[in-house]
């Protein structure tokens, strides 16, 4: 994680959220470019200079603000990863659609910033911070995809790295679509109930899981 300085980390827990947050909702707002730092501060109460002082600049600040995010972002997931071994691959993957679907909705302001970056070429720090997603999420896929394949669920001759790379780009297109109409086109991911979210976003794991087992789940007519 890009690291703030110790002025930063004397601050009261609770004014270090309240700088964080304005700051999120500030880039989540206007961008990169047009996030302006005397917003920032004149929302907060504090001198210009004490931002300056805490992150260096306006590009520290926001490295600090996406290294946050991509930790509670990965938090849930690794949880699922390294939940008991036992747990069906299927099962798994469902859990990481549903709960990366939550996330997105929980956390409005990260999932904004994430889509500005991926929508706008002249966004700095772009492909940086954006491989580093893609690379994390991507390994975290790979590892999911092995380990249903140690355990003899999964099929051996999937490439994993062609199935992560599947997963991924399916998730990555859900989770836009619920806030977005037009790419939902009527599956029903933008749906006011969240019980209707989860089992469509259930339904999209659960073709991917069957693409990828060895053997159809006892009982499972549609396999």
């Amino acid at each position: 994680m890009h690291s703030p300085r110790a002025t930063f980390d004397n601050l009261d827990p609770q004014k270090q959220g309240r700088v964080l947050e304005e700051s999120l909702h500030e880039f989540a707002q206007h961008g990169y470019h047009q996030a302006s730092v005397n917003r920032i501060v004149g929302r907060l109460g504090i001198a210009k200079g004490s931002l300056f002082q805490y992150f260096g600049s306006k590009e520290g600040l926001f490295r600090h603000l996406f290294a946050r995010a991509l930790e509670e972002i990965k938090a849930p997931l690794k949880a699922i990863r390294d939940a008991d071994g036992g747990q069906p691959f299927p099962l798994r993957l469902r859990r990481v659609f549903v709960e990366g679907a939550a996330f997105a909705r929980a956390h409005p302001l990260i999932w904004r910033v994430y889509r500005r970056m991926v929508t706008q070429d002249d966004f700095p720090l772009r492909a940086l911070l954006l491989s580093q997603v893609r690379d994390e999420a991507l390994t975290y896929f790979r590892e999911l995809v092995e380990g249903g394949q140690a355990r003899g669920e999964l099929r051996a001759d999937v490439d994993p790295q062609a199935a992560a790379f599947l997963i991924e780009a399916a998730l990555d297109r859900a989770l836009t679509a619920q806030d977005a109409p037009l790419l939902d086109a009527g599956f029903g991911l933008c749906h006011p109930d969240a019980s209707h979210r989860q089992q469509r976003l259930a339904a999209l794991a659960d073709i991917l899981s069957h693409g990828l087992l060895k053997h159809a789940p006892k009982g499972d007519a549609n396999a």
